[in-house]
């Protein structure tokens, strides 16, 4: 079998290949890179096989092209001739950044989901399967509050970036293509690094927060943590998964006929820790003190619009990251994993592994300048 993925450079795209490689002997993969001409493709396509095991390399091979751009990067011809190879697509590229323009994040995520569709039509008018493998996000959710289903999408919700917003209609096209397409969609929550190393290679998500705690509480231990407050509401949870894990649900999903027509949720689900557990666990590793919360809608509230201007002025990053992750530590949706479940997918238990993402992200400085 033959299959194209995007994002296959990617963090989670990385962990994907090394997992579909290994769970299936005989699948041979075509990743879509970006690059500028032949031998910036033949560099990148060797740094992805790189950690592989050698009798899997040369199943993994690579087309120029780009999702953003219209037909995948490729001229008609070009996508064409990759649709009569191809069997099925894997469609793992978006952009995960929180503060591009929206006209941007629809660009990537919507414009990109298009172009495979297109590919998958192309495959399926030739007589193959034109499976997409879908994967989404749990957090097209958006500022639901409550518990969301896998079966559900659209409910009336809000959006807290234009990631999310872009999500939702990128998963709403795989959903309408699922009517002439076999189509699967899988929505991971929070992706953090490897379960059994801590490792990660992206410093998004909870790292950001997690840098500023630590340099900032632990750098004045033991006075910090008794005086000042965490402007956060505790009880929130957060729902996380480690990549490793993740990557071995997608290529599970993959291999299963039954899969199709279904979403499956990625996700922590109903053991998902609060903010308050997992600021404890780092608490613990550095040997400070717990530390206490404000009430983020109390007038703890007012301070921080007044400092916003200052801060917006002496450093722009720290004050936009701080708003678009702020939102995430207030109220968040709980998600169902019910088909997941009933697939053998069940996310490992944060304390088996959050101490080995605290101790690897800090012994790497939290990727030194990409969080600043």
């Amino acid at each position: 079998m033959l299959a194209l993925i995007t994002g296959a450079s990617g963090f989670l795209g990385r962990e994907v290949v090394a997992a579909l490689t290994a769970a299936e002997p005989q699948l041979h993969l075509v990743a879509l890179l970006r690059a500028r001409d032949a031998t910036e493709l033949a560099a990148r396509l060797a740094k992805l096989v790189e950690p592989l095991p050698e009798r899997a390399r040369s199943r993994v091979t690579a087309v120029r092209g780009d999702v953003a751009e219209p037909h995948l990067g490729m001229s008609a011809s070009e996508l064409t001739g990759l649709a009569a190879r191809v069997d099925r697509a894997l469609h793992v590229a978006a952009t995960t950044s929180f503060d591009h323009p929206l006209e941007e994040a629809r660009r990537i995520n919507v414009g990109g989901t298009r172009g495979v569709l297109e590919f998958c039509r192309a495959v399926r008018a030739r007589g193959g399967s034109g499976r997409l493998d879908y994967v989404g996000t749990a957090y097209v959710a958006g500022d639901r509050t409550d518990v969301a289903r896998e079966d559900e999408l659209e409910t009336g919700q809000g959006f807290r970036n234009t990631y999310e917003r872009s999500k939702l209609e990128a998963e709403r096209l795989v959903r309408d293509a699922g009517r002439e397409l076999p189509v699967v969609i899988m929505r991971p929550s929070i992706i953090v690094g490897d379960s059994r190393t801590g490792q990660t290679t992206s410093y998004k998500t909870i790292y950001w927060p997690m840098k500023v705690l630590v340099r900032f509480y632990g750098l004045w231990r033991p006075v910090v943590p008794r005086l000042v407050r965490l402007p956060v509401s505790p009880g929130c949870h957060l729902d996380v998964v480690p990549v490793d894990w993740v990557a071995g649900a997608i290529a599970k999903l993959f291999a299963s006929e039954q899969a199709k027509g279904g979403c499956f949720h990625l996700a922590a689900g109903p053991r998902a820790p609060t903010i308050e557990h997992l600021v404890n666990v780092c608490c613990d590793h550095f040997g400070v003190a717990r530390l206490r919360y404000l009430d983020p809608a109390g007038p703890i509230r007012f301070v921080g619009r007044a400092m916003r201007p200052i801060l917006r002025a002496v450093a722009p990053r720290l004050e936009r990251n701080g708003e678009l992750m702020l939102a995430y530590t207030r109220q968040n949706p709980r998600f169902d994993v019910s088909q997941a479940t009933a697939a053998g997918l069940i996310a490992p238990d944060v304390d088996e592994y959050f101490r080995r993402l605290v101790a690897f992200a800090f012994a790497e400085d939290f990727g030194r300048d990409n969080t600043r």
